[in-house]
Formats: structure tokens, C-alpha cells, sequence
């Protein structure tokens, strides 16, 4: 144990030894330099340290401006999700439920033919939702640093909150054309619009396929939104691994998952093994 504390204590006076006769070279080199070459290498070396300075400070900005896009895309996210829940509890759930209703009650009257059909039609509009999906989309291509994954989430929910809005005017668009020719058709013709049962050899599905389009699109819509979120939570905790030892991070504010809880017990979440992944 001595002979190695020994050892040791040799092999720092060495070094030192080293260190210091390689300075005193440096020092009698810088001496016997010429004044002038002296101010050109002084201003060499002020530039090499300020270029890596300056690289340091625009790195950690660029750093801290993909953070802010990053908490700007998740509220938008939110936002869109928010929004589509809330048309889908209120109104395209409700909606479909009544039009299956409707078609299973036809269905076991066409199949007895007993007694008068009496149905309610459920001939609700609905409102065009304003989506932010192009302020989103902004932000994720320009400032946000996406896989594919996140990109194609992106892309995918502002064609869906687009078809969503196209359906919804196609759907105020039948309910308007009905009203229009309700009074010259009788009750079973009504019935056989809204149901898409034949009429005259001839069969009109519209109103069948835009619940359809409706309760699939505003699925989509909470889909992808949910899908993007992931993503980017994923990214930023992604930047902050990387960066949180070379620059202060805790001043930004970190991004926390969305607790989906509550709608989630409430079925208004679909099921990831049926949506599309890519």
C-alpha cells in the first residue's frame, strides 16, 4: 500500500513537473513573439471564444423556442380534442343512438307489417365547429422537430376537424331539403327518406352514410388529436433530456400529460385498435 501511495505521489510530481516546464515554453514562446503577431493571435483567440459563446446562447434559444412551440401545439391539441368530445357527447352520439334506434324499429316492422310505424325522426342541425387545426399545423411543421409519427397525427387531425365541418354542412343541407319537400310527402315517404328505405325504385342513403361519416370523422378527430399530444410530450421530454445539463431549462415550464379520465369513463375515447396507425 505504501509502495502505491508512492508510486502515486512520483506520478503527480511528474505531471507537475510536466505542466510546468511545457508553460514556461509557452511563456518564453509568447516573449520572444513579435507585438504585432502577439495583438493577432489575442484577437484570433477573442473570436474563437465569442463565436462559441455566441453558438452556446443561439443553440439554447433555438432550444427554448422548440420548448415554447412545443406548449403552444399541446393547448391547440387540447383544444381541438376538448372541442370534439364535446360535439360527439352532445349531439353525433346521441344522434347515431336514435338513428339505430329508428333502423331497428323499421327493420322488425318491415319484417311483421302489423299496425301503423310510427317514428320519431330526429332532424337536429348542427353547428360548424372553428377549429384551430391551422394554427396547429403552423406551429408542428415550422417549429416542431416531429418523426413521422407526429407529423402524419398532425396532418390526419386537420383533415379530420375539415371533413368533420364538410359533414356537418352536408347534414344541415339534407335536414333544410327535407323540411323543404315535407309537406308533399306523406309519413311513410319521410320514413323511407330519413331511414334510406326504397321509394319509387329508387333509394337515398344520404342521410345514413353523413351519420356514419359523422360519428367516424369526430372520432378521428379525438383520435389523432390524443395521438399528437402523446407525440409531443413525448418530444419535449425528449429536448429536455438532452439539453437540461448544458442550459437551464427550469425556468420553462414543463408539460404535463392530459388526464382523458373522465372521458374516457364516459366511452367517448375510441378504441386505438380500430383507428388507423401507420
Amino acid at each position: 500500500m505504501d509502495q502505491l501511495a508512492a508510486w502515486g505521489g512520483k506520478m503527480v510530481d511528474r505531471l507537475a513537473d510536466s505542466l510546468h516546464h511545457m508553460l514556461s515554453l509557452v511563456a518564453e514562446y509568447w516573449t520572444n513573439t513579435p507585438r504585432p503577431v502577439q495583438t493577432i493571435i489575442v484577437a484570433a483567440f477573442g473570436t474563437v471564444i465569442g463565436a462559441l459563446l455566441t453558438s452556446r446562447s443561439q443553440a439554447k434559444r433555438r432550444v427554448i423556442e422548440e420548448l415554447a412551440a412545443i406548449h403552444a401545439a399541446f393547448a391547440l391539441c387540447f383544444s381541438i380534442v376538448n372541442k370534439a368530445l364535446a360535439v360527439k357527447r352532445q349531439h353525433i352520439r346521441p344522434m347515431k343512438a336514435a338513428y339505430d334506434e329508428v333502423l331497428s324499429t323499421y327493420d322488425v316492422w318491415m319484417e311483421r307489417r302489423s299496425g301503423p310505424l310510427e317514428l320519431e325522426l330526429d332532424l337536429r342541425t348542427l353547428s360548424k365547429i372553428r377549429f384551430s387545426s391551422a394554427a396547429l399545423e403552423r406551429v408542428v411543421l415550422e417549429k416542431c422537430s416531429l418523426g413521422h409519427m407526429g407529423l402524419a397525427a398532425a396532418l390526419s387531425l386537420g383533415d379530420a376537424t375539415d371533413d368533420l365541418n364538410l359533414s356537418t354542412d352536408f347534414r344541415n343541407k339534407l335536414v333544410a331539403d327535407f323540411q323543404e319537400k315535407a309537406s308533399q310527402m306523406n309519413h311513410q315517404e319521410k320514413i323511407a327518406f330519413y331511414v334510406g328505405a326504397y321509394r319509387d325504385e329508387k333509394v337515398d342513403l344520404r342521410v345514413s352514410h353523413n351519420i356514419e361519416a359523422l360519428a367516424h370523422q369526430v372520432d378521428d378527430c379525438i383520435f389523432f388529436g390524443m395521438l399528437l399530444a402523446d407525440k409531443l410530450f413525448a418530444l419535449e421530454r425528449r429536448i429536455r433530456a438532452r439539453n437540461w445539463w448544458k442550459y437551464r431549462l427550469a425556468a420553462v415550464p414543463r408539460q404535463y400529460p392530459t388526464d382523458w379520465t373522465l372521458a374516457r369513463n364516459g366511452g367517448l375515447i375510441p378504441d386505438s385498435r380500430t383507428m388507423p396507425t401507420g
